[in-house]
């Protein structure tokens, strides 16, 4: 998301990071990923239940979650361990200026994410929707 960063900025889009890890931990990955976005922590996990985030070991750690972490390992990142719960699933979410959720992307697996194309799309239509 950080290669488009621009291009929310144009769509005046606020992208929020929300983590229950420790400050320390979520700084780390912060500094690793390059993001420039807001985060929040949510150590009890509040959002996490409020938007039906999973939690599931095994889908944590099934084969495709592995050989990513292989990849980014024998690309030159640093393994930093497990930090904090990891059968906690993620998502993404996108929000309206009106609140209303525009998109719920439930992760199946940590690798699951939506393509950054199809959150744009998304935003691109808010977007359109709200010009004069």
């Amino acid at each position: 998301m950080c290669q488009v960063q621009e291009e929310f900025e144009r769509l005046n889009v606020e992208v929020l990071i929300i983590s229950f890890g420790t400050l320390t931990s979520v700084q780390a990955w912060l500094e690793e990923t390059c993001s420039p976005f807001h985060l929040l922590l949510d150590p009890e996990r509040k959002v996490y239940n409020a938007y039906g985030l999973e939690r599931s070991f095994w889908r944590s750690w099934n084969l495709r979650t592995i050989w990513r972490y292989v990849q980014l390992l024998t690309s030159g990142r640093r393994w930093r361990g497990i930090q904090g719960d990891s059968a906690q699933l993620g998502g993404d979410f996108i929000i309206g200026a009106d609140g209303i959720v525009r998109l719920a992307y439930r992760s199946q697996d940590p690798t699951d994410r939506p393509p950054v194309e199809q959150l744009l799309a998304v935003f691109c239509q808010l977007a359109e929707r709200d010009e004069p």
